[in-house]
């Protein structure tokens, strides 16, 4: 064992580091799991010497330790090096100044209460200094404890979040918990327990197994339940694969009583649900029964509402088509209504005319326009000229506290619509309707027909199969008909194929066998629609993967590489195997609400710069500069998790938004993806021009093929159910009444 100096960082990838340590004997090279240090860091380690055939003599590290700075400038360097977030030289020497030669002990010990009284210093600033002194000095030993087992650094320090100083306890004991934290799979987590020791039979590996297929299944499916026997035959597949002690169906049914006795899954007649999956479903649909009980709410009879249908007509020197006009009556008929329509058939201009025509009725009214996607809100207000909002915008979520909205604060709107409802999932319909209020007319707006939502549940089919009233639009305007992406689109809804009119240039498909073709002429097509005047933020390619040969992460390398190549004046960020670099398209894979970023919002890289801190002055780490929707996004290395590069997306990523141009691949190297609804939906993406790569073969499979996966729910169910319910009630009422006359 040894102390030196690191001069030099030869490599590091995530956890792995090769370096140069400067020793009081000489210069060595050093190669192991050494998390978070940098060049001029001292450091003792203790290992094995090996003789690399290339490299010669290394230390190959089994255990290290930072050691505690000792003295004032010391501890002063520490602190003002980029290992302490909010904290800089100046700060540093304020804070040895006030705690002195004991401040890194006082730090660690009595937390930001020591750090307030310094000038400059508040609860936010003191809360990241002190962390990070912590995160350095606890976790490195809590990192020795477990980095044998195959826990990396990063896994550690989110669960040094939860669990603190009882970290490698909690995780010895039971590695699984690794998976509620969500750091990892259950596969992963079960590789952790053998090296271990954890036995196969463990009740926690079964309850974790059981978990895992249950919400694997949810998420990847867009199932609420599974049956019972289903699960417990995928469970002991996945336990039982490739193991010598064979578990038996009474031990994962006794993990499974375990979940249930903690509340962790339901059982109801014969399937098993997630806690929260049921929670979202039931609640869904007594809310739901609600309002569709309730009445019209009596704003205007039929007779009233004609003359201000053909008073708009004539002002807006148009006619509407039947089917709007009913949808207009209906409005004013029903407290929810559903709309759908696929494209050119007039779903924004009725949806216009309902607005205008809903505000002359009741000038005082407060309407309110939603969505459930940041792209989807504006380009509703895009098309109807007023206000619109994210669904979570809208309630006011934020994750870890209660909405502002719920059912104990009712949205302040007379009437709700919400569009592209086919994505909405159980958990946002449950956040969105516990927020209306009962007075609250609702009008949801989508196209059945496009692919359901990315997580759990199928709410607009189950809406529509439980008879919620509903208005679908058929008829396509004849300007829309001029349009081969429109009626290409409604031909591939009928099960038809393509009818291509080589006198119009506005859908194209271009003939490629291979994958390497495909992606080839993918790359040609979009530098020609550059050459034609298009910007990379104009053309949309769509993939129904994320991996393969033209899938979206092999697509994005490609065309990162055609479109905007390494440059000497192009800075860039490593980040896992993408590099993000100035210029490049990219997408914001989740909801953060405190950037204002939302899932599927795409944006491009301005600049990469040095960072500033909460006053201002600049910091030590260099972070991406980012323009979503005109507005400046700032991300730090810890932050670029939550994006992605953009010049290739998936389809369900695109759903909301739309494009001029729309490039997709249609191959076979992708044929459990060639749905109908996928096809469809990528091509009502498309504003201008739609262009397909592929085979007729695999067209011919997408188009042919409208078998959808069917959704394990029971919303449309229940919503019969309760419904029947109160018309029961209200016989009985009737019943009641007329024998007391």
């Amino acid at each position: 064992m040894f102390t030196g100096k690191i001069t030099k960082i030869i490599y590091r990838k995530e956890d792995f580091l090769i370096a140069k340590l400067e020793a009081s004997d000489g210069d060595y090279v050093i190669k192991g799991s050494i998390y978070g240090v940098d060049s001029g860091e001292t450091i003792t380690v203790d290992g094995e010497w090996v003789t690399h055939p290339q490299y010669g003599k290394q230390l190959e590290v089994t255990r290290w330790e930072r050691p505690l700075p000792k003295t004032k400038s010391q501890i002063i360097a520490f602190l003002a090096s980029p290992l302490i977030k909010g904290c800089g030289e100046k700060r540093a020497k304020d804070i040895v100044q006030h705690l002195g030669e004991d401040s890194l002990n006082r730090i660690m010990k009595d937390g930001e209460g020591c750090l307030l009284p310094i000038k400059g210093i508040g609860q936010q600033k003191a809360a990241k200094i002190v962390e990070s002194v912590r995160l350095t000095f606890e976790i490195q030993n809590i990192l020795m404890r477990l980095l044998p087992y195959g826990i990396t650094a990063n896994m550690v320090v989110k669960a040094y979040k939860e669990f603190g100083s009882n970290t490698a306890e909690v995780i010895l004991k039971n590695p699984y918990q690794l998976t509620n934290l969500k750091l990892i799979g259950f596969l992963k987590a079960d590789e952790i327990a053998k090296r271990i020791g954890i036995s196969p039979a463990s009740g926690y590996r079964i309850e974790a197994c059981v978990d895992y297929v249950l919400k694997e299944k949810c998420f990847n499916i867009g199932h609420c339940y599974l049956p019972e026997d289903e699960l417990i035959a995928d469970t002991l597949r996945v336990l039982n694969h490739n193991a010598k002690e064979q578990i038996t169906r009474a031990e994962v049914e006794q993990g499974i009583a375990a979940l249930e006795a903690n509340e962790r899954i339901v059982i109801e007649d014969g399937v098993i649900y997630p806690t929260f999956l049921y929670k979202h479903e039931k609640r869904v649909a007594q809310k739901l029964s609600k309002k569709l009980n309730g009445s019209g709410n009596g704003e205007a009879m039929p007779f009233l509402v004609e003359p201000a249908i053909r008073d708009y007509q004539r002002k807006n020197n148009m006619v509407l088509a039947e089917g709007q006009r009913e949808a207009i009556r209906k409005l004013f008929t029903e407290s929810l209504l559903i709309l759908t329509g696929g494209p050119g058939t007039g779903k924004t201009t009725v949806i216009k005319a309902m607005i205008e025509i809903y505000r002359e009725r009741f000038p005082k009214a407060e309407i309110s326009l939603s969505a459930p996607t940041g792209r989807a809100s504006r380009k509703l207000a895009e098309l109807t000229g007023v206000d619109a909002c994210t669904i979570h915008r809208l309630i006011g979520f934020r994750p870890g506290e209660d909405p502002v909205f719920d059912e104990n604060n009712f949205l302040p709107c007379d009437l709700l619509i919400v569009d592209e409802v086919s994505m909405m999932d159980i958990q946002l319909a449950d956040l969105l309707f516990s927020a209306v209020a009962p007075k609250t007319k609702v009008l949801l707006v989508g196209d059945s027909d496009q692919l359901p939502s990315v997580n759990p549940g199928n709410v607009l089919k189950d809406m529509l199969d439980a008879g919620v009233a509903h208005v679908k639009l058929t008829e396509i305007f004849r300007q829309a008909q001029e349009s081969q992406i429109v009626m290409n689109a409604h031909r591939v809804n009928q099960g038809k194929m393509f009818a291509i009119d080589p006198e119009k240039n506005d859908f194209y498909f271009i003939h490629r066998e291979s994958p390497e073709e495909i992606a080839e002429t993918i790359r040609k097509s979009v530098l020609r629609f550059l050459q034609l005047g298009y910007t990379p933020s104009d053309i949309l390619v769509l993939s129904p993967m994320k991996k393969g040969e033209i899938g979206t992460q092999e697509l994005n390398r490609i065309l990162q590489e055609t479109i905007n190549p390494p440059a000497l004046y192009k800075e860039e960020i490593p980040a896992g195997k993408t590099i993000f670099r100035v210029g490049d398209k990219v997408i914001q894979t989740k909801n953060n609400y405190n950037k204002e970023v939302f899932n599927g919002d795409i944006g491009v890289i301005n600049r990469i710069d040095t960072l500033l801190d909460e006053e201002g002055e600049p910091t030590n780490e260099k972070g991406l500069y980012c323009s979503f929707n005109g507005r400046e996004v700032i991300y730090t290395k810890d932050d670029l998790k939550e994006l992605q590069l953009a010049y290739s997306i998936t389809v369900h990523k695109s759903q909301g938004g739309q494009a001029p141009v729309v490039i997709m691949p249609v191959s076979t190297s992708h044929y459990i993806m060639l749905a109908r609804n996928l096809v469809y939906t990528g091509i009502t993406r498309a504003e201008q021009k739609v262009v397909l790569i592929g085979t007729q073969k695999a067209l011919s499979i997408a188009v042919s093929n409208n078998k959808i996966v069917e959704r394990n729910t029971r919303l449309s169910n229940r919503l019969r159910k309760i419904m029947s319910l109160f018309e029961q009630q209200k016989a009985g009422v009737a019943s009641e009444l007329r024998k007391s006359l």
